[in-house]
């Protein structure tokens, strides 16, 4: 299967529909086409079942931008015509306070652990999660995040994790497993028992938006994929730093270029089995926030970080689903490379975790590589 196609692929009419509300909220499709493309018969199945259709966003992670697709629409159509059930509206109404009501939590959480860590001595950054949320949304609200990033340097990662383990997180892996995390992702997860998540449980459980009861913490001291063994490139994330400011502080933060490589990678090396559409529209929300983005520096990071094939395969995957504009340095760039077919989700399902499924992982990362020869430093 192509790179074209498995973009362009979309299982179910809920997929369908979501896209389409995401093309409208990033001004790729206008109000008027989403509502005339309410009453088509290919949509009529999802939006007939608004239930599956708010679960399907909220599995996507994408309720909040859903809210307020449907929100605009509803205000910009004729008044004799109703498109969206008030019924529907008032729930994802319900839902997206309780998003943002989870979202503060997590981000008082965020500034209660960067706080420790700098008492004890430790730079840190936060990405991702409540400071993207701020920095490329430009609020917290807009994005659904369950989990925290925390970026440190290699030499402080354990006594960080001793830290976080002062304050009631707790690894849910073994020693060996903590450190097999350490070396092949780059990361460790800590998990927190959370009384405002158990909060949202008693009270929003029917909802599923927010159904676990621990709070998580992913501690990095490098950006996954790992493509080379070589810990020093992950010098340049600290040379490119922003602020941004987070429940009336100010946090450090990856500048955008950085950003736009993370989240483009991020989108590029999930396999199709566990790629969502807030990927994407991460990806479109940073390129549409920092109009004056560097993208020559981006291409100068993303090579450094031995990422750029995957930089430019999240961006390009980007545009063909969302039809994001990129400049045409870019464009010129993406006609240029080969970037590399993907396996198809529907054979690959099934080898999930066996040694046929690591194997293919391991040649999809070999496939994704910048330079060939790095294929040797890959381990699995």
């Amino acid at each position: 299967m192509t790179l074209k196609n498995i973009i362009s692929t979309t299982e179910s009419p809920e997929l369908k529909v979501l896209t389409a509300c995401m093309r409208c909220y990033f001004g790729t499709t206008s109000t008027a086409e989403l509502a005339g493309l309410f009453t088509a018969t290919e949509f009529t199945s999802a939006i007939d079942n608004w239930s599956s259709l708010i679960q399907t966003a909220i599995a996507q992670g994408l309720m909040p931008l859903l809210y307020q697709v449907l929100k605009k629409i509803e205000s910009e159509s004729e008044k004799e015509r109703e498109y969206v059930p008030r019924s529907v509206m008032a729930q994802l109404q319900m839902l997206n306070r309780m998003n943002g009501l989870n979202n503060l939590s997590q981000a008082k959480e965020l500034l209660r652990i960067l706080g420790y860590l700098e008492t004890s001595g430790i730079e840190a950054i936060a990405f991702k999660g409540a400071v993207l949320a701020a920095s490329a949304y430009g609020n917290i609200a807009l994005r659904q995040f369950n989990d925290l990033d925390i970026l440190v340097h290699r030499r402080d990662f354990w006594q960080a994790k001793a830290i976080l383990v002062s304050h009631g997180y707790q690894s849910a892996v073994s020693e060996e497993g903590e450190l097999e995390m350490f070396h092949r992702h780059l990361q460790i997860s800590l998990l927190q028992s959370a009384t405002e998540s158990k909060m949202f449980n008693a009270h929003f459980e029917p909802s599923l938006l927010h159904s676990d009861p621990e709070r998580s913490i992913d501690l990095h001291w490098g950006i996954p994929p790992r493509r080379v063994y070589n810990p020093a490139r992950f010098g340049r994330l600290w040379e490119n730093l922003n602020q941004v400011m987070l429940m009336g502080q100010s946090v450090k933060n990856l500048s955008p270029e950085l950003t736009l490589i993370i989240q483009c990678t991020n989108v590029a090396k999930e396999y199709t089995w566990t790629r969502s559409l807030k990927q994407y529209c991460d990806v479109a929300q940073v390129i549409r926030n920092y109009a004056d983005l560097n993208w020559l520096l981006a291409l100068e990071l993303s090579s450094e970080l031995k990422n750029q094939k995957l930089f430019l395969m999240g961006l390009s995957m980007t545009h063909s689903l969302l039809h994001i504009s990129l400049p045409q340095s870019i464009l010129d760039t993406l006609v240029k490379i080969k970037l590399p077919d993907l396996p198809d989700q529907k054979y690959d399902d099934h080898l999930l975790g066996t040694g046929q499924g690591l194997w293919q992982e391991y040649i999809i990362q070999i496939k994704t590589l910048d330079n060939a020869w790095d294929s040797i430093f890959i381990t699995m």
